[in-house]
Formats: structure tokens, sequence, C-alpha cells
């Protein structure tokens, strides 16, 4: 299975939505939405989010708030 940038990050630190939702104070599912590209990150998102997964803004999202596609495979 193929995983974008904040997926692949988030599924690596072992994060489930719930723990990084609380770890960053956001709701779960804006995360999730965010994970489907069923929403763009806002700038408070974005750098919430890089900060909890040790990455940069720009290896998670594109300019327009978009999450980045990667072609790695998370390993079980």
């Amino acid at each position: 299975m193929k995983l974008n940038a904040p997926e692949y990050y988030r599924k690596k630190k072992n994060l489930t939505f719930t723990k990084l939702g609380n770890q960053i104070d956001m709701h779960p599912s804006n995360i999730s939405m965010v994970e489907r590209g069923q929403r763009k990150a806002w700038g408070n998102m974005k750098r919430k989010l890089a900060t909890a997964l040790e990455v940069t803004e720009e290896q998670l999202f594109d300019e327009e708030g978009n999450v980045r596609q990667m072609n790695i495979e998370l390993k079980s």
C-alpha cells in the first residue's frame, strides 16, 4: 500500500489519529480528512503536524496545503 507523506510519518511513529490529535490539540477527524485529501491543511495545522512528526512542512504538504504523495511503502 502506497502512503502519502503525513500518513507515512504518522505510522512510522506508531501514532493513531487520536494520539496525534491529542498531541497537537486537534480533532482526529480533521487529521484524517487531511490525510485522505478531503480537506487541505491550514497554516497552524501544517506547523503542528510537522513538529509532532519531526519533519518539515514541505515534506508533508505542497504550497496549497495538499498532502504530498510518496513512493514509499511502510513495512509491517
